[in-house]
């Protein structure tokens, strides 16, 4: 082949790569999780670009004693378009049952039917949803004033605290989001019964 024909071959060739690259770019974040200083579980977090469509994935497993030991397997996966929410489900398996949280676009309404432990919310959304909780993983919520719960079907409010701090209230729970650069850091988790930690892990 002449040198010409191997010079546009070889340019293809890495357009084409590049292309399909920029198609499924994936970005992973590993954390771990602590209790009361102590690692009790780990977290995998994936966001993945496919043209239009973002699609989120988040796994955890947690092993704690709280009055009897505790399991939890955790799974979230949630897709945007065109930074709109479109559907989530949530899943966890636990020594306590297991339960499904799903919420989905139909038309211009979303259906909401989110189950808990002692928590059942069956609703609708008649707005667009543009933040939900899973996004504060990968990028600093700056201008974000209400993002969705996707475990429990509901909105809660984000509030900015100055240096890459926010923090978010909903159902008796603050969780505390801490940012360096864009990027998260850590989360701490209060509630009435535990209080835990989801670190970055580098």
């Amino acid at each position: 082949m002449p040198r010409t024909g191997i010079y546009i071959a070889c340019c293809f060739s890495m357009l084409l790569f590049l292309s399909t690259s920029a198609l499924n770019a994936q970005d992973q974040i590993d954390f771990d999780i602590t209790l009361a200083g102590f690692k009790i579980g780990e977290m995998k977090a994936n966001k993945v670009l496919n043209g239009d469509t973002t699609l989120y994935l988040l796994e955890s497993k947690v092993s704690f004693w709280l009055f009897g030991t505790i399991n939890v397997d955790y799974n979230m996966k949630v897709k945007y378009l065109d930074g709109i929410f479109i559907n989530s489900i949530v899943s966890s398996m636990t020594n306590r049952g297991d339960f499904v949280s799903k919420i989905w676009l139909e038309g211009d309404q979303y259906i909401i039917d989110a189950k808990g432990y002692k928590y059942e919310n069956s609703d609708t959304i008649n707005e667009p949803i543009h933040h939900s909780a899973v996004r504060l993983f990968f990028e600093e919520p700056k201008g974000v004033k209400l993002m969705m719960a996707e475990n429990l079907g509901k909105y809660s409010e984000i509030r900015a605290h100055g240096e890459g701090i926010y923090t978010t209230h909903i159902e008796g729970d603050q969780n505390k989001y801490y940012y360096q650069n864009g990027q998260m850091l850590k989360v701490s988790m209060h509630n009435p019964i535990k209080n835990y930690e989801v670190r970055r892990r580098y």
